[in-house]
């Protein structure tokens, strides 16, 4: 059953200590397909939703909070307005910046439901977050928007769209792992990423290449580690979770979360590791010296390099699925929006965010904006999203639907920020050698008892 959201509101400054996991997707780049499914589904959905309705009247505000900028956000709305002018003329929308990262925004939600403040319209969340806020009952439903558009969903997406099988989101970015590569170094090396399978062919990879390039590594895991470093590697483990579905935290035992903590240090001291931390102001010069030239990252990430504004690197990076024994799993899931169950025009809301992610026209805004590929069906043969880059030197489409077939998401439940937090830190004791890997395991579950208890029981 959902929590009472009167106690979720007098727990909820004690949860907003606690930060998410996730990417910093935006700091984190079509034509209709030729067989015409986008075309009859956004049909359907002008017929179904009643659009012609829900944008007549008196024009409306809505509010929209994002991380951690505005500006690829505002660029969307902006030119999909201009091109949708019966949406223009109901709906003014501002953009909200809610802080650099997914645990941020999650913090700025709990406190406005404390104080009872008027809610943001939609709201840009991982789905790290959405079983606690869906548990909670402070989320609006949202099948019925998504019906129209339903058949042309990608089963990727709708994984991050449903909390125990009820639509709660509409997907903002499916978020794969994709490993991006110095495509002229590996060549140059006669290293080809498919024929990387294990940890070890990674690690042998990077030695090769170090032979030509001393210097070069192929990952920077480091400490503080990054929750979604872990949460990735972990996702794609057979049963590597912190509680069962009982809610009972019983880990230190499990072999895949061990399994975990070990392989992101067998690559920290691989000898193919940077020092440089991710999001310093040391990582960008890291990919031009050609100190970095592999990254194992969310496809978020291609957005997130691009914004590096690194003209030297053009060209020189592709991408391709991770090694094959860590190649299943996700980053959070996905990118979702989210409607306040209280907050104002709701049915304005819920028809601007599902044509923004279903309409195929949409998908072709926001592609060239950020480069994010659609989670539509009919997107994965459309020539748009499918032809070679400006920036990367391979096609951005064909990598990320194939990335999106070895999609996991790992089970979140209600206090995930907390245990991600916990996780985290005795990650780090481990890597950093204070702790065994047993003594790290055994003291976070130690954590999340005593601080915890049962996540679905509150």
């Amino acid at each position: 059953m959902r929590k009472a959201l009167s106690f979720f509101l007098v727990i909820v400054i004690c949860m907003s200590l606690f930060a998410g996991c996730g990417s910093s997707e935006e700091n984190s780049a079509g034509t209709t397909s030729s067989d015409g499914t986008a075309g009859a589904t956004d049909a359907a959905a002008v017929s179904t939703s009643g659009s012609d309705q829900v944008w007549s009247g008196d024009p409306v505000s809505l509010k929209m909070m994002v991380f951690p900028a505005t500006e690829n956000y505002q660029k969307i709305n902006d030119q999909f307005l201009a091109a949708n002018p019966e949406i223009d003329k109901k709906v003014d929308i501002n953009v909200e910046l809610g802080g650099s990262g997914d645990g941020d925004v999650a913090t700025k939600l709990r406190l406005l439901l404390a104080s009872r403040q008027e809610l943001p319209n939609l709201i840009r969340l991982n789905y790290t977050q959405l079983p606690e806020f869906a548990e909670a009952g402070v989320l609006e439903p949202v099948k019925d928007y998504i019906a129209p558009y339903e058949d042309n969903i990608i089963d990727a997406a709708k994984s991050v769209m449903k909390y125990n099988d009820e639509y709660f989101a509409f997907p903002r970015e499916i978020k794969p792992k994709v490993w991006f590569y110095r495509a002229d170094i590996f060549k140059e090396c006669g290293i080809d990423p498919y024929q990387v399978k294990t940890i070890d062919d990674y690690i042998a990879a990077g030695k090769k290449i170090q032979e030509k390039y001393p210097k070069a590594c192929m990952e920077n895991y480091n400490a503080p580690s990054q929750a979604y470093d872990l949460m990735m590697m972990m996702s794609g483990t057979e049963n590597g979770r912190f509680c069962d579905k009982d809610g009972n935290y019983n880990f230190a035992d499990n072999a895949d979360v061990k399994l975990t903590f070990e392989r992101i240090k067998k690559i920290k001291e691989s000898g193919v590791n940077s020092s440089v931390m991710e999001w310093s102001a040391d990582w960008a010069p890291a990919f031009s010296s050609g100190e970095i030239v592999s990254q194992l990252m969310g496809g978020w990430f291609k957005t997130d390099f691009m914004n590096f504004k690194l003209e030297d690197q053009k060209g020189k990076w592709a991408i391709a699925p991770w090694p094959e024994e860590i190649r299943q799993g996700s980053d959070a899931g996905g990118a979702i929006w989210v409607i306040p169950a209280e907050s104002k025009n709701k049915e304005v809301s819920g028809s601007y965010i599902s044509k923004l992610c279903f309409d195929n026209d949409a998908a072709k805004i926001v592609y060239d904006v950020t480069g994010i590929i659609p989670a539509l069906k009919s997107a994965q043969e459309d020539p748009y999203f499918n032809a070679p880059h400006a920036y990367y030197a391979s096609s951005l489409g064909p990598v990320n639907f194939e990335a999106m077939s070895y999609l996991k998401v790992y089970p979140y439940t209600p206090a995930s920020s907390q245990e991600i937090t916990i996780a985290t830190q005795y990650l780090d004791e481990y890597i950093r050698g204070k702790m065994t890997v047993d003594e790290a395991l055994k003291a976070a579950q130690a954590d999340m008892i005593s601080q915890i208890g049962n996540p679905y029981k509150k």
